[in-house]
């Protein structure tokens, strides 16, 4: 992964020269590859004889492979836009309801008549691995399996079981190993493992016969092992986000279909039925004068329409249409950066605003800018977590009476149901994906947090801090905040308090003047263990909005 200019990760796709002029279907000189690939917001890191690096960056998942990137050149340099379906087939996959608790989404593609050789394998190795990296969240959000078709039976069964209760090979061995002997023996499952080990059953991807597909988000079966001989391809996608899982089965299987091969839909049933991959294009709206004045442009609306179709878009009336792997364009401002981007970002003329301002930096900002630096000198490193959240880690597991929230009206994961009103379930969240780091583990968090009173909203910044160690105690999380209290130059008292979520008589209420900013203390054992956890908490938790 590189870094961009501007701290944004990027992923590095490597290819032939041979292999991207093969799909664009043309030659292609030196300096139209040196000039159209940075143009298109693909920067070359090197080039060495016939292989081409370059940097992607995250909102572009659909030119993670050689043949994502030739299908946006082909259309950059004057071909024409790409045009996708797929025959619908008898293949169908079930979920069960017992899956549904821990990793909910599965989809699913069949392509068929792909020609399998060498460079094709390598290139569907890479996209599986910058999409589980990026997009995939490092196989937590999204992971992709592909499969020899002709090795299994459908119709497919994606279930939770029992960690013993089903053994397989996996892929990369010869011995059956059970799903708990995988995430203890299988590299794989060392690496993932801690994505799903702490629920009581695993998820599986079965076929008629019972014979494994997938351990997902660890490993595939060695039975489903694609080589030069395969021919038809079976894919699958599960995550915890349904349109993360759609998106990702969209690039893959269109990258394949790239290749030759022929696309066929699968049928999921589970709460719905429904098939997939989804390869209807959005029709949208050309907001010419937005798009002008954003700009400072002044194109006609045919022009924007000429310059788009050199991005991959289609006209269809007076309205645009998106092609269906554009999974990055949201609305009207994606619009203008590709037509940015088709007619050169050189070419547009810089201008200065008509206005005059003196900027500096908010109090907030610069309170919290030293609240960092502070804590990081005490040795705290700082996690940056979701807004979202979810009834159960805010409440239930962190032992809290339910209290009026800030909900999502129509959510789309059970992970994130609602605002988070305080950090602590947070904090311990991240302690768990860290726990097998060398102790003491220390964080902290600045973020928003949302509480509701009627109709009212009112967000506030709070600070949690947490020590993570088998000497985490009272005394230590109360000297650290006593510390950071005095070199920051905060009035802060303390008096003992009962809490839920600590340890009874050793816990305490945090004021500032009269009113009441916080708490802290040692985590109950309770909510320890509920998180996952495995060695004492003391945790910090105020609301610093009352110090900008």
């Amino acid at each position: 992964m590189a870094e961009g200019s501007e701290g944004v990760s990027l992923a590095s796709v490597t290819f032939s020269k041979k292999e991207l002029e093969a799909l664009v279907g043309r030659k292609l000189g030196s300096g139209c590859i040196e000039t159209a690939l940075p143009s298109l917001g693909m920067p070359i890191e090197n080039v060495e004889e016939e292989e081409i690096c370059v940097d992607i960056t995250p909102n572009r998942p659909d030119l993670l492979s050689v043949e994502g990137i030739a299908r946006a050149l082909a259309a950059f340099i004057g071909g024409k836009a790409k045009e996708y379906d797929a025959e619908e087939s008898d293949v169908k996959l079930r979920i069960d309801s017992s899956v549904l608790s821990m990793r909910p989404f599965i989809v699913g593609a069949v392509v068929k008549d792909v020609k399998i050789n060498d460079e094709v394998v390598e290139s569907l190795m890479q996209l599986q691995e910058k999409l589980h990296e990026t997009y995939g969240r490092k196989r937590r959000k999204v992971s992709i399996g592909v499969h020899n078709f002709d090795a299994v039976q459908p119709p497919f069964l994606y279930k939770a079981v029992k960690p013993r209760s089903y053994s397989f090979v996996p892929l990369g061995m010869e011995e059956k190993l059970n799903l708990s002997q995988i995430l203890e023996k299988h590299p794989k499952g060392r690496e993932y493992g801690s994505i799903i080990s702490h629920f009581s059953g695993y998820p599986l991807l079965v076929d008629s016969k019972e014979q494994v597909l997938s351990f997902p988000p660890v490993i595939n079966g060695e039975l489903t092992r694609v080589n030069r001989n395969t021919k038809n391809l079976f894919i699958d996608v599960t995550g915890t986000d349904e349109n993360a899982v759609m998106d990702a089965l969209k690039i893959v299987a269109l990258s394949l279909v790239d290749r030759g091969g022929k696309l066929h839909t699968v049928e999921v049933a589970g709460k719905r039925k429904f098939k997939t991959p989804d390869l209807r294009e959005r029709v949208v709206e050309l907001p010419a004068e937005k798009i002008n004045n954003m700009l400072g442009t002044n194109f006609t609306q045919a022009q924007l329409f000429k310059l788009l179709e050199r991005m991959g878009y289609a006209r269809t009336g007076g309205r645009l249409k998106v092609p269906c792997y554009r999974v990055d364009i949201m609305d009207w401002v994606d619009l203008a950066e590709d037509v940015a981007i088709a007619y050169g970002y050189n070419s547009l003329t810089p201008s200065l605003p008509n206005f005059f301002s003196i900027g500096k930096e908010k109090r907030s900002e610069i309170v919290e800018g030293r609240l960092k630096e502070l804590l990081v000198g005490l040795g705290f490193n700082q996690a940056v977590c979701q807004n979202l959240i979810s009834e159960r880690e805010c409440f239930e597991k962190a032992l809290l009476p339910e209290k009026p929230h800030v909900k999502i009206k129509n959510p789309k994961v059970e992970e994130y149901t609602m605002m988070r009103c305080w950090l602590l379930p947070s904090l311990l969240s991240v302690l768990f994906q860290s726990r097998q780091a060398e102790l003491p583990i220390k964080l902290f968090e600045i973020g928003d947090v949302l509480s509701l009173d009627g109709s009212h909203v009112t967000e506030s910044r709070s600070l949690a801090c947490a020590l993570y160690d088998s000497k985490a105690t009272f005394n230590e999380i109360k000297s650290m905040a006593e510390a950071v209290a005095r070199e920051m130059g905060w009035k802060v008292g303390m008096r003992v308090a009962e809490h839920p979520s600590f340890i009874k008589g050793r816990a305490a209420e945090l004021f500032c003047g009269k009113k009441k900013v916080g708490v802290l203390g040692e985590i109950h054992p309770q909510v320890i263990n509920n998180f996952g956890l495995e060695q004492p908490v003391a945790l910090l938790e105020m609301d610093i909005t009352s110090f900008f």
